[in-house]
């Protein structure tokens, strides 16, 4: 899903929370999104629908802050913790 539609559900109040993780077999992170029926949507590329991948955690912070989240929720494997956005 692009950025901007993700923004508009993000003030309709569909999400719970952003979730960043590292990408397997890649030094990238990616950013997806948990609804509160427990669907998971992911932030793709403007001109396809390849998952965006950001080279740091900042990036990711600074799109999730960007569309409305105070707080990230980052996942490393079995260690998970929250970040603020800003």
């Amino acid at each position: 899903m692009q950025e901007k539609e993700i923004r508009l559900l993000f003030k309709a109040g569909v999400f719970e929370r952003a979730q960043c993780a590292p990408i397997l077999m890649s030094p990238g992170w990616t950013l997806r999104f948990l609804t509160r029926d427990g669907e998971t949507v992911q932030l793709e590329l403007q001109r396809s629908k390849k998952e965006r991948e950001f080279k740091s955690l900042d990036g990711a912070a600074a799109v999730a802050k960007r569309i409305g989240f105070d707080w990230l929720q980052v996942r490393l494997g079995e260690l998970e913790w929250q970040e603020k956005t800003g």
